[in-house]
């Protein structure tokens, strides 16, 4: 029976650990989604005073709206590399199937 109760007693510190690795990841995600959302706008500013500069303040065509998403999917993919091997690196948690 001890064996038992210490054995859910690991699962209980397991799914914890899991927990709090889910929600350390989530917090993260939001934070980077509003820094990323911040830098989006600052570069549509930066883009149409450009283009205002260049066209005697013309509107900004669809180029301009395809390089902001080039620029924010380059972004992303970066900061999703850069948790994943961040977080597999300084979470203690291993698979225990």
């Amino acid at each position: 029976m001890k064996k038992c109760d210490h054995h859910k007693a690991d699962l209980r510190k397991y799914i914890t650990s899991c927990i709090a690795f889910v929600e350390k990841a989530q917090k993260a995600l939001t934070e980077w989604q509003r820094d990323l959302e911040i830098k989006i706008q600052q570069l549509e500013i930066k883009l149409s005073n450009k283009k205002e500069d260049m066209h005697g303040g013309s509107p900004p065509n669809g180029d301009d709206l395809m390089l902001c998403v080039d620029l924010y999917n380059k972004d992303q993919f970066k900061w999703f590399e850069e948790i994943v091997t961040i977080t597999w690196r300084g979470s203690s948690w291993k698979w225990r199937g």
